[in-house]
């Protein structure tokens, strides 16, 4: 048996059950659709994907937020913009703007004296630098850079570096100050110091002061110089650790830098300290010969092998109680003989002296030599060594000058002066010649405005021709404005051409008469009758002779000469 049954479906609305779609929003029950329903958005969202599976995307309602543009961050809360701030900053009260963190803090993470912490929030963290002259450590402490360190020496020559706190200044060394250029200049501590004859001031920079040393060739006895008069030369050589270096160095240290001075400059603490050790030394091997004084460093100079050479000398008084020779070969071996005891490996040792084993040497000096350093004089002297001495110089003035001391030592200039022989004795006798003081020495000269040679004929007087044409242009000058003003004179004193046995009318200028006159009566100027001729005038003068004038012209005052340009035909003269 069969049943049947007329069954029909209805439609489910998946809707009405959140479960039965996937809609994220609103669902819409649709019979046509696959699953019977669509998805759709609340307003301000928009639908994204397939109609049943797509999702629900915020609108642009960011676009009109408030929230900080540079650090701030907008989102959409169900449709409303929410404001939050980017890494390293935090959302004020007021909910749109943005503060950054300050990573720094209060308690400060760099140097709290020399440092500086710069907060970065854009990367949560902070950076540290430190003051001008002072370098960051890793610790982010600051240290202090010592400038005066530098490779290149921030100071100038004769300057010290002075290290300070974030940095540096140079100030001239001892012995020295500033000049007007800026740099520094050696100060000569000599220019106040009196020292004697026998004496050379000797400045001493290092120590900021002045001394007076015996000249070379003396020794001190009690508190005067000597000369001795047995000086022998002599010279060794020290190893190289001895060189010297002809260019300034700078010794530098931790905490200051002191000038290395070279051997060749008598005021440094280098050639002071070494010349006092050779000394002291020399005068121990010497030291058992009675008529021996002192020995003396001349100077320091380097060899090709940059060894320094000494040059130095023995300085001998002669003793009757010696008993040894005096003579370069026994001083030379009694220093050989010393030596040997000390010599090991080519090299013998004195103290801190290391000496070229069979390097000294002593000699006889050539005293007077031209470059010996025991030839003193000065030019204006004559050097000669004497009787019985070795090496002891005696300066002599030359012809033409004369000793300004009374002494047979003279060894600076000012000790021999000039003979002004002009003042004394000449010879400059002859007519317009005077005397002309020369060093040493007088001439005879032409005086003042005269010339030549007074030993070749005598001195003739100077022609100045110049002087002469000028006097001669202004006499000529002169003579011509004379004759000039006597021609002038002559004329207008002269008077008119003598015109005797002229006829012609006259007026007589006392009576106011015409008369038949001629010019021998009369001497007087003529004034021409303008259009009148004689029997006018005399007609006129008959009737009156008041109206002389007024056939007359004459100019006030006026002179007239004979002239012929007057005498013009039919015209008539008349004479007053």
């Amino acid at each position: 048996m069969f049943f049947y049954f007329n069954c029909t479906c209805a439609v489910v609305d998946k809707c009405k059950n959140p479960a039965d779609n996937k809609c994220e929003q609103k669902c819409v029950s649709n019979e046509t659709a696959v699953d019977l329903y669509v998805c759709s958005c609340f307003e301000d969202y928009t639908y994204v994907g397939t109609p049943n599976t797509g999702s629900c995307e915020p609108g642009d309602v960011c676009s009109v937020s408030e929230c900080d543009a540079a650090h701030g961050i907008c989102t959409n809360s169900s449709g409303t913009p929410v404001c939050r701030c980017k890494q390293g900053f935090e959302l004020d009260t007021d909910e749109k703007n943005c503060t950054a963190l300050d990573y720094c803090g209060t308690e400060q993470p760099c140097d709290s004296e020399y440092g500086n912490c710069t907060s970065i929030p854009e990367t949560g963290g902070f950076m540290c630098s430190c003051a001008f002259g002072f370098d960051l450590q890793p610790d982010n402490s600051c240290k202090e850079i010592n400038e005066c360190l530098v490779e290149d020496e921030p100071c100038g020559e004769y300057e010290v570096c002075n290290n300070e706190v974030g940095g540096f200044n140079c100030t001239c060394m001892l012995g020295y100050e500033k000049e007007g250029s800026g740099s520094c200049k050696p100060i000569d501590y000599c220019s106040n110091k009196k020292c004697s004859d026998r004496q050379d001031c000797l400045n001493i920079l290092y120590e900021a002061r002045s001394e007076c040393k015996c000249k070379p060739g003396h020794f001190t006895e009690s508190t005067n110089c000597n000369q001795g008069d047995m000086i022998f030369p002599g010279n060794m050589i020290l190893k190289k650790a001895f060189s010297y270096n002809i260019r300034k160095k700078r010794a530098v240290d931790e905490t200051s830098k002191e000038e290395a001075n070279d051997l060749n400059d008598k005021t440094s603490l280098e050639y002071r300290n070494t010349e006092e050790e050779v000394t002291t030394w020399v005068n121990k091997i010497y030291a058992q010969i009675i008529s021996f004084k002192t020995s003396e460093v001349r100077s320091f100079s380097s060899d090709a092998s940059g060894n320094v050479v000494v040059n130095f000398a023995l300085i001998f008084l002669e003793d009757e109680n010696e008993v040894v020779p005096i003579n370069a070969t026994n001083l030379e071996k009694i220093m050989t003989n010393y030596m040997q005891s000390r010599c090991t490996s080519d090299v013998c040792v004195l103290g801190s002296l290391v000496i070229v084993e069979n390097s000294w040497a002593v000699t006889t000096p050539d005293a007077c030599a031209g470059n010996s350093d025991f030839n003193v004089c000065p030019d204006d002297t004559i050097c000669t060594e004497k009787e019985g001495t070795v090496g002891y110089v005696v300066c002599r003035c030359r012809t033409g000058y004369e000793a300004a001391l009374d002494t047979l030592f003279l060894d600076t200039y000012e000790m021999c002066q000039d003979i002004d022989e002009c003042q004394t004795a000449h010879n400059c006798t002859t007519a317009n010649t005077e005397c002309l003081n020369l060093p040493g020495s007088f001439t005879c000269v032409c005086a003042e405005g005269w010339v030549g040679t007074p030993a070749d004929g005598g001195c003739t007087e100077k022609v100045d021709y110049w002087k002469k044409v000028t006097i001669g242009v202004s006499v000529g000058l002169a003579t011509l404005c004379l004759i000039a003003i006597i021609v002038i004179v002559v004329l207008v004193v002269s008077g008119p051409t003598n015109n005797a046995g002229k006829e012609g009318i006259y007026i007589d200028t006392e009576t106011n008469n015409t008369n038949n006159l001629t010019l021998t009566d009369y001497h007087l100027p003529r004034a021409r009758l303008s259009g009148r001729n004689k029997q006018e005038m005399q007609e006129k003068n008959k009737s009156n002779t008041s109206d002389t004038n007024d056939l007359i012209r004459q100019p006030d005052n006026s002179q007239h000469y004979d002239n012929p340009a007057y005498q013009e035909e039919g015209n008539e003269y008349v004479y007053f």
